[in-house]
């Protein structure tokens, strides 16, 4: 991954960059492109379908899993390095 930071012609952090950022710090590779930022919600959207949480410190990912019974996976990362997984049935 390049050290690289996009900026506006004013010199601010574009809108949704921060949460790119924010998950680049803490997941360990790269989400898929395109990407779809939900600023407001600390949300990114990734091109293989799995949403990124921002949160202080961490990134969260859910996964829809591909089974009957509607599951999804939830997955914690601190710095690139898992820290909690849980499935459960989405209801």
């Amino acid at each position: 991954m390049t050290q690289r930071l996009v900026r506006t012609v004013d010199g601010t952090v574009p809108q949704g960059m921060r949460v790119v950022l924010d998950v680049m710090e803490h997941a360990p590779v790269e989400p898929a492109r395109p990407w779809l930022v939900l600023q407001e919600r600390g949300q990114l959207l990734d091109g293989d379908d799995v949403t990124w949480f921002a949160e202080p410190g961490r990134v969260v990912r859910l996964v829809a899993l591909s089974c009957p019974c509607s599951c999804a996976e939830l997955t914690v990362y601190e710095s690139g390095v898992e820290i909690s997984r849980f499935v459960a049935r989405l209801e």
